[in-house]
């Protein structure tokens, strides 16, 4: 039987990321105002097409840069930190979250390969409880298709299985690696029903994560 190595997304894929994001929305309102919040989340997309990715500590960064300590203190700006650093991921996990984790990992080898800024996103993965579901296998890349080869390396097998809600990123990865990968697609989230890649298809596609419980060694061996 060949060996597997399971690829897991976080965002939309373990984690309702889109109610984690108007949870948020709603709490800096309140410390911030419209306008100040507003502004957040200018920042916020501002940074994330300069880097690719989500970067919450830089965002508060610059949020504070360039606004008058009239109204954002030093002590505000502790706060507005403390609302992301605090936040209860764990209460966002998607039903049946750990459990199809332990099931994969009753399969082979499962790897948390997320997308993210390293602060942000380690802190996201450890409060919710994900990176002990998997033994401490957590990588993060600003992208992650970029360093298949690290990651290869790091846990190798024969066989290995990508776990995503994004087409785009199943799509570029399985044109790298073929028939060495058996991609899946979880319609969770805002990408879940966008359209596919030119040409590409999904090897398996899935309503939930937690569709995923019953799978068999040898569906994920599919091509």
């Amino acid at each position: 039987m060949s060996t597997l190595t399971f690829w897991i997304d976080v965002d939309n894929t373990l984690i309702d990321n889109d109610r984690v994001k108007q949870d948020l929305f709603d709490q800096l309102q309140n410390l911030l105002g419209e306008k100040l919040n507003t502004r957040f989340w200018e920042v916020y997309e501002e940074v994330r097409e300069e880097k690719s990715v989500v970067d919450i500590p830089l965002t508060l960064e610059r949020l504070r840069e360039e606004t008058p300590l009239t109204e954002m203190n030093a002590e505000t700006y502790k706060r507005a930190h403390a609302i992301f650093d605090d936040y209860p991921f764990d209460e966002r996990l998607y039903p049946h979250t750990l459990e199809t984790l332990a099931h994969l990992g009753s399969l082979g080898t499962t790897v948390i390969v997320s997308d993210g800024d390293q602060v942000f996103q380690d802190n996201k993965i450890r409060q919710s409880g994900l990176a002990q579901a998997v033994e401490g296998r957590v990588l993060i890349y600003g992208h992650k298709q970029r360093h298949l080869d690290e990651i290869i390396a790091r846990y190798p097998a024969d066989h290995f299985v990508m776990i995503d809600d994004k087409p785009q990123i199943l799509h570029e990865t399985k044109a790298i690696l073929g028939q060495r990968l058996t991609t899946v697609f979880v319609q969770q989230g805002k990408y879940a029903h966008a359209n596919p890649p030119e040409g590409f298809t999904p090897t398996i596609t899935v309503s939930t994560i937690a569709d995923l419980r019953t799978y068999t060694t040898e569906q994920f061996l599919k091509n």
